[in-house]
């Protein structure tokens, strides 16, 4: 899905009217700094399940992309047509990151649920380094979390330590406020993330539905041992990054 420039096309930003302030980077800084990330934004667009991507591998990496509402998920496509899931981007998330120091994009976006993204040119990106000292260093840190995901999540690790502690980080990546969590995407989504058979990542969910650590509802989740589920979690080492990243939604 090619992004439409053109000024009919565009909606004019307003950061300090965002869905997903408390969730950017950006969450908790003055006025001022918000400002220069606001005249950064070039604008912000709808993007569909099905309706294409949001890019694919090997466009042109014109732009970065920050998710204003819903979920979109980034992956490769290897030689056999088969999706490799690589992260699931939710409200404050930013994506295309990983082509900041190439001209395309490594690997391909696109909605998980019916999603709102802002544009954001690359060179107004580069521009913060030289604007804003504390917007940079707020996007090294967010840049330092994915990629110790990515890391965490390549280790090897049981099909329980896997699936509790995704379920913990969508928990406090999502701030529900309560121990519910309605997760956006299929199961069958969360085994191609996680490495898993789609059969594994649903026995391991019934498993703890049996021993009363969550209570399961198609995609909603009730967490009744957080403690368990957080033993569990620990040795993939993902659960404190982001349980920080809640508190201070």
């Amino acid at each position: 899905m090619a992004f439409d420039s053109t000024p009919s096309n565009r909606c004019k930003p307003n950061c300090a009217m965002c869905p997903a302030g408390s969730r950017c980077f950006t969450g908790g800084v003055s006025a001022d700094q918000l400002n220069i990330w606001n005249d950064a934004v070039l604008t912000h667009m709808p993007v569909f399940p099905g309706n294409g991507a949001l890019f694919s591998a090997g466009d042109a990496a014109d732009n970065v992309y920050l998710v204003r509402a819903g979920c979109i998920k980034s992956f490769t496509v290897d030689q056999d047509g088969n999706e490799r899931i690589r992260s699931f981007h939710l409200p404050g998330d930013l994506i295309g990151l990983d082509a900041l120091a190439r001209s395309h994009h490594p690997s391909s976006a696109s909605a998980v649920e019916p999603s709102q993204v802002c544009v954001i040119p690359r060179d107004r990106i580069a521009a913060l380094a030289l604007q804003s000292p504390v917007l940079m260093q707020r996007l090294l840190q967010r840049t330092s979390r994915e990629l110790s995901t990515a890391l965490s999540l390549s280790g090897d690790y049981t099909a329980e330590q896997r699936v509790a502690a995704f379920i913990l980080t969508m928990h406090d990546r999502l701030a529900s406020g309560n121990d519910k969590l309605r997760l956006p995407m299929t199961r069958r989504d969360i085994g191609n993330y996680l490495r898993l058979a789609t059969e594994t990542v649903c026995r391991v969910i019934t498993r703890l539905e049996h021993q009363g650590v969550l209570v399961s509802r198609d995609k909603t989740l009730k967490i009744e041992n957080r403690d368990r589920l957080r033993e569990l979690a620990e040795p993939v080492g993902l659960v404190e990054d982001y349980e920080e990243l809640a508190l201070a939604a």
